[in-house]
């Protein structure tokens, strides 16, 4: 009993044994030990009640209760609340201490701390939790073979049972049971057709083989038809012997994995692409690891792509031999090569772990290039540099395409001020809420007046319609704008009036557009500004011009037309309408609406003109009839010509039509009086040459009878006749004179005067007249003078007609020039320019009024003076023609109270060097 009694005391499990009715009669020193009670404590049984939980009370209780129907022994779990606040679960197992007479006596409990084990198993219990988790979440599952028992040598698979996880089965897409006691067949079935005969050979020649480790991948066709790439994993485990005694694997999904490379390779792909497209290459820079450190190789690695290459036409194997100095001197433009090799050394010393920079570069094959170089190094926690990745790119095409684009912005903005050409856009508004965001362009201030600030703030007060806008389009513009808001019109159009700050007014031409993002989704507006005042200047006065041209056209009967060749379409004015006889634009125009307008007898030679202008690209202007729709007959001037484009072919026909009716009517009456006066003019000619001819004869008679009489042939006369014979004489010579200036006239209106024509010298005639006239000037007191002017050119002229017309203007000279008054001669000639004969008096001259009735036939000068001097009025008028006859003309100039100067003219033509 003593060492029943040592072993319990000693004992490493808490023992307790008590009488069965619940009272204690003994506990170990491992009840002290475990509780953190003294032994005296333990004594109380109030102290077991602090071990024990409350509510495990009654279950422990019962545990030991010998009375309980429960046998034993009895299994109960429960936790101790020790002295130190631990808390510990006790497995205890209840047995009967039984007496000679069958009765319990005592119960015995010995515990067994569980604590520990309770808490690696619920640990475990997680591991394998999250484990299984893992398993899903990677698509992995395992499975086991295992030989049949009894078998130790096993020889094949057939000698064993597979075991498949649940994620195994998942990942087959079968279920567990059916893959679990399906066999190798069913296995195989699963099994892609392409893939199925190397797997299953490869297995099994594994299990046979010394191989403790296989790894396979392949295809397996789920019931559902998906195909999934699986990498199936096995690995033997053998006992002392060699035998083996299991073989373990695993079976991982890799399909997404496969199509995540596959997806990889395809943006590398994608990548180098893009990047030689792009005109980007890498390098890459790296820290050797510590394992080589004391290998004689570099202490780093460096690649420089091929894209890279490409991008500089340097090789990786150049570039690895480059110090930056020599790299900076070879390639980069002495510009920028100061500043580029300072960036690049810092970044060599470490002194910066990045960098940008860009730069002029001497590409070895492409020439001047531009590239953008970018750096970055990053570093451990100790600050010793682990990496650096750089990237080069060629911007030179980047770099023109922004100065062509700054050129082309430069030139829009010109465009814009010398268009008077704004711009203005808002951000969000479209769908109810408030404007965020307003632009107003520099181009658009100037236009209107309104700086951009004070624009800026109406458009987001969403009142710069309503401020700005003349009062008279207000309400249309504000309409639009509402509209384009409110997505009800994708945009508008209008021409309105802006009231400036100054108070000004201006016409502007607005355009306005929903603006879209990259998705279509409407993000706010966008407007245009126009300043059309020039435009609208403009139109008013085409207006008025056109108005004033149908006006025009309209009083004096001319209309316009054009005829486009593609289309034929025919457009008339309004009088075009009114001459053919329709309202204005009552009917649309053609041209078979014009054929059948005009006279049949003259559509023939319209067609003709008009078929020969366009073939020939050659104005037409022709005169026809035309019937109106009430019968009756007009007369038309239709003048045409064609409009080429720049491959010369004709675009329009146009031109202009001319109501000539009344003009036609006039000519006739014209024609008829001309015909007419003509017949009279030649009767009076005929009239004046028979009575010139029928006078002279006994004129002639009379002059000659009274010069026999003056002479006194026939004997002396009374010295009383001798005055009646000479005004007899004077008076007949007078008559005959009259009488040639009028069969000259005659001659010349009727164009039978033919000129004899010589060369001769014209200061010779101008002297012999001087002489004729010389008498009759000293007896009228006049001096006659005659400049001296040298020697002059040959005239090729009618010496008589010469001295004709010089003696009548002399004469005329002499017979106005008052007593002691002058006449003069003055001659000019140039054999480039001319011949200029002037004879000038200084008489009283002439009324202004007077003047332009010289040179006509039978018309004089004042009638006082023809009464005394005598003379009808045909001496100018045959000088002028005459002078007409040689290509010359008289020029007559005078002032009263200032003399006259008559101007014989000759051309060049009739000069010559003697």
């Amino acid at each position: 009993m003593e060492l029943a009694d040592l072993a319990i005391e000693h004992a490493q499990t808490p023992i307790v044994i008590t009488d069965g009715a619940n009272r204690i009669l003994r506990f170990n020193r491992a009840c002290v030990a475990l509780s953190g009670y003294t032994a005296e404590e333990l004594a109380d049984p109030a102290c077991w009640e602090k071990l024990l939980l409350p509510e495990e009370m009654t279950a422990v209780r019962h545990a030991v209760d010998a009375t309980a129907a429960e046998p034993f022994p009895r299994v109960v779990e429960n936790v101790w609340a020790t002295r130190s606040g631990q808390r510990r679960l006790l497995r205890w197992t209840n047995s009967a201490l039984h007496g000679l007479d069958g009765e319990i006596r005592a119960v015995v409990s010995v515990a067994t701390d569980v604590t520990d084990s309770r808490r690696m198993e619920a640990q475990f219990r997680r591991i394998e939790s999250t484990l299984r988790r893992a398993h899903r979440i990677a698509q992995l599952g395992h499975w086991l073979w295992s030989p049949h028992a009894g078998i130790s040598q096993p020889g094949s698979e057939g000698d064993g049972t597979y075991f498949y996880s649940a994620e195994a089965a998942a990942i087959f897409g079968v279920d567990q049971d059916a893959l679990n006691l399906g066999g190798d067949d069913h296995y195989a079935s699963l099994l892609h057709p392409d893939d199925r005969q190397e797997a299953m050979l490869g297995y099994r020649q594994f299990f046979a083989s010394p191989e403790e480790h296989l790894t396979q991948d392949y295809r397996i066709r789920r019931p559902d038809g998906s195909i999934r790439h699986l990498r199936v994993v096995s690995q033997k485990v053998r006992d002392p012997a060699g035998a083996i005694t299991e073989i373990t694997g695993t079976i991982q999904d890799l399909t997404e994995i496969r199509r995540a490379e596959l997806a990889i390779r395809q943006i590398q792909l994608i990548l180098t692409a893009a990047q030689r497209l792009a005109g980007v290459g890498y390098w890459f820079w790296e820290q050797a690891d510590g394992d080589d450190a004391d290998s004689d190789g570099p202490d780093t690695r460096f690649h420089y792509s091929a894209e890279a290459q490409a991008v500089s036409g340097i090789s990786e194997q150049l570039m690895q031999t480059l110090s930056t100095e020599d790299f900076c001197q070879r390639f980069v433009h002495e510009a920028d090569r100061a500043r580029v090799l300072e960036i690049f050394m810092r970044f060599a010393r470490g002194a910066s772990d990045q960098y940008t920079v860009e730069y002029a570069f001497h590409h070895p094959y492409r020439g001047d290039r531009i590239l953008r170089a970018v750096a970055l190094r990053e570093r451990n926690a100790a600050g010793q540099p682990l990496h650096a990745i750089g990237m080069i790119q060629d911007i030179t095409d980047l770099r023109r395409d922004e100065a062509a684009l700054r050129d082309q912005q430069h030139q829009l903005a010109a465009a814009h001020r010398l268009a008077r050409l704004g711009y203005w856009s808002c951000t969000g508004g479209n769908d109810g809420t408030p404007i965020r965001k307003a632009i107003w362009s520099r181009e658009a201030a100037a236009i209107t007046g309104i700086d951009s600030d004070m624009a800026q703030a109406a458009l987001q007060a969403d009142d710069f319609e309503h401020r700005f806008t003349h009062p008279d389009d207000r309400l249309r513009v504000m309409k639009a704008y509402a509209d384009l808001r409110a997505q009800r019109i994708k945009q508008y159009d209008i021409d309105y009036r802006l009231r400036q700050p100054g108070g000004g007014e201006i016409w502007l031409r607005s355009l306005a557009s929903l603006r879209l993002d990259a998705e279509g989704r409407t993000i706010g507006l966008f407007g245009i500004l126009q300043d059309i005042g020039d435009r609208k200047r403009a139109e008013a006065e085409l207006r008025l011009a056109n108005q004033s041209l149908a006006n025009a056209q309209r009083i004096a009967h001319v209309g316009s037309w054009s005829r486009d060749i593609a289309s034929g379409r025919v457009v008339w004015s309004d009088e075009t309408y009114r001459i053919f006889g329709y309202e204005p634009r009552s009917l649309d125009p053609s041209l078979d609406l014009l054929m059948a307008s005009v006279h049949r007898d003259d559509r023939g030679k319209l067609s003709a003109a008009i078929e020969a202008s366009l073939r020939n690209h050659t104005d037409y202007v022709i005169e026809h009839r035309i019937v109106r729709p009430d019968g009756s007959i007009r007369h038309v001037r239709e003048q045409g010509e064609v409009s080429l484009d720049s491959d010369g072919q004709v675009l329009r026909l146009e031109g202009v039509i001319l109501d000539i009716t009344e003009i036609k009517a006039r000519e006739l009456a014209l024609n008829e009086a001309r015909l007419r006066a003509e017949t009279a003019d030649r009767a009076k000619t005929e009239f004046l040459g028979n009575m010139s001819h029928e006078l002279r004869t006994p004129l002639n008679a009379v002059i000659g009878f009274a010069d026999v009489l003056s002479q006194q042939l026939f004997g002396p006369i009374p010295a009383t006749y001798g005055e009646s014979i000479a005004a007899i004489s004077q008076s007949g010579r007078h008559l005959l004179e009259i009488i040639s200036d009028l069969l000259e006239m005659s001659r010349i209106e009727s164009g039978e005067r033919r000129l004899a024509e010589h060369s001769f010298d014209p200061l010779t005639a101008i002297a012999e007249c001087c002489r004729m006239i010389q008498a009759q000037a000293e007896a009228a007191g006049i001096r006659l003078v005659i400049d001296d002017t040298g020697q002059l050119p040959v005239l090729l002229a009618e010496e008589r007609a010469f001295k004709q017309v010089l003696g009548n203007l002399l004469s005329n000279a002499v017979k106005f020039t008052p007593r002691g008054g002058a006449v003069a001669v003055t001659v000019a000639a140039d054999v480039n320019a001319g011949m200029l004969v002037v004879v000038s008096d200084t008489g009283r001259g002439i009324e202004p009024s007077v003047l332009p009735q010289l040179g006509k036939p039978f018309a004089q000068g004042e009638s006082t003076l023809t009464r005394r001097h005598g003379g009808i009025g045909l001496g100018l008028a045959i000088s002028r023609r005459l002078m007409e006859l040689h290509g010359g003309r008289l020029e007559i100039s005078s002032q009263p109270g200032q003399g006259t100067r008559v101007t014989m003219m000759f051309p060049k033509e009739r000069l010559s060097l003697p």
